[in-house]
C-alpha cells in the first residue's frame, strides 16, 4: 500500500518541483539547456575548471549554468570578470553562502557574510586600516623577514636530509598571520609530533567541505537535513581549530586591563569583539596561509601540464 502511495505521489512530487524551480529566466547569459531536476550538474563533472572552460569556447566569455536550482554564472575573461567586480560590483555584491557553511557564528564572519550590513562594514573597515594598510604593512615588513629569515636558517640546517618542503612553508606563513593576529607563534619549524600537520588538516577540511558539492546547496529545500552531513562535520572541526587560540584570547583579555596594545587581537578586545567574533575572524585570516598553499599547488599543477604538452 504505501509503495504504490509512493509511486503515485512521485510523479506530482517532481512536476512540483520542476514549476516552482525551474522557470525559464529572462536576461541570462547563453549556456547548455539544462536538464530536468538536476540541471547542468551532469556538464560539471571532476573538474569543473575544465568543463566550464569548454563550455565558454562554445557559449562565449559570459555564461549560465544551472545547478539544480540554483543558477551559476560564470565569467571566463577578464573583460567579463571585470564587469563583475568592479563596473557592477555594487549591485553584484551579494554572496552565496555554503550550506557547510551555515552556523551561529555566519553573521561574524567577513567573507561570508550573508549581506553587507552595518557589522559587515566596520569589520572591513578595521581590518583594512589594521592589517591591510600602506602603514600596516611596512609595520609588518620586520616581522615578514624574521619569519623568512627562520625558514632558511631551518632549511640550512637541514641539509642531507629530506624536508617537508609543504608543512615548512605552511608553518611559516602560519606564523607569520598568527603572529600578526595574535602576537605569538602556533606552530614550531622543528617540531617533530606534526602539529603543524594537524592544525592544517583540520584547516583543510573546512575548506574542502565547503567547496565540496553538496546536494543541500543545489536543493535549498534539504538544507536542514544535511544529507552528506557536511555542516556537522565543518562545525565539528571549526570548534576543534577555535580551541587552538580560545585560551589566548582569554588570557589577553585579562593582559590587556594592565598592559598597551600590542596585535589586532588587542584592538578587537578593546573594540568590544565577543570570542565567537575574533574566533571567526581568526579563522578567515589564518586559512589565507593555507589558500597561499593551495595556490602553489595551482601553479606547480598548470605548469606541469604545459611543460607535458609542450614536450
Amino acid at each position: 500500500m504505501s509503495f504504490s502511495l509512493f509511486l503515485l505521489l512521485t510523479p506530482f512530487f517532481l512536476l512540483f518541483i520542476t514549476r516552482k524551480y525551474f522557470k525559464s529566466e529572462k536576461n541570462l547569459p547563453p549556456g547548455p539547456r539544462p536538464w530536468p531536476i538536476i540541471g547542468n550538474l551532469h556538464q560539471v563533472g571532476k573538474n569543473p575548471h575544465v568543463s566550464t572552460a569548454t563550455l565558454a569556447q562554445k557559449y562565449g566569455p559570459l555564461i549560465s549554468l544551472r545547478l539544480g536550482t540554483q543558477i551559476l554564472i560564470i565569467a571566463s575573461s577578464p573583460e567579463a570578470a571585470m564587469g563583475i567586480l568592479k563596473i557592477q560590483d555594487k549591485f553584484l555584491s551579494s554572496r552565496f553562502v555554503p550550506n557547510a557553511f551555515h552556523s551561529n557564528y555566519l553573521p561574524f564572519t567577513l567573507i561570508w557574510s550573508l549581506d553587507c550590513n552595518e557589522n559587515w562594514r566596520s569589520l572591513r573597515t578595521l581590518c583594512r586600516t589594521e592589517m591591510f594598510s600602506v602603514k600596516a604593512l611596512e609595520s609588518q615588513s620586520s616581522l615578514r623577514e624574521e619569519k623568512l629569515s627562520q625558514m632558511i636558517d631551518f632549511m640550512c640546517s637541514k641539509e642531507g636530509q629530506v624536508v617537508n618542503i609543504e608543512e615548512v612553508v605552511f608553518t611559516t606563513m602560519f606564523n607569520t598571520l598568527s603572529n600578526i593576529f595574535f602576537g605569538k607563534d602556533f606552530l614550531d619549524l622543528k617540531d617533530e609530533h606534526g602539529s603543524a600537520s594537524g592544525l592544517k588538516e583540520k584547516l583543510f577540511k573546512t575548506l574542502v567541505n565547503g567547496l565540496a558539492p553538496n546536494v543541500s546547496d543545489f536543493f535549498p529545500i534539504l538544507q536542514r537535513l544535511d544529507l552528506q552531513g557536511l555542516r556537522k562535520e565543518n562545525l565539528k572541526h571549526i570548534k576543534d581549530i577555535f580551541s587552538s587560540w580560545e585560551g589566548i584570547i582569554n588570557e589577553r583579555r585579562l593582559a590587556l586591563l594592565s598592559q598597551k596594545e600590542e596585535c589586532f587581537l588587542d584592538r578587537l578586545i578593546e573594540d568590544g569583539f565577543t570570542n565567537d567574533q575574533i574566533n571567526i575572524l581568526a579563522l578567515v585570516s589564518n586559512c589565507l596561509s593555507l589558500i597561499l598553499l593551495l595556490i602553489i599547488y595551482v601553479g606547480k599543477y598548470i605548469m606541469f601540464n604545459l611543460n607535458y604538452f609542450t614536450t
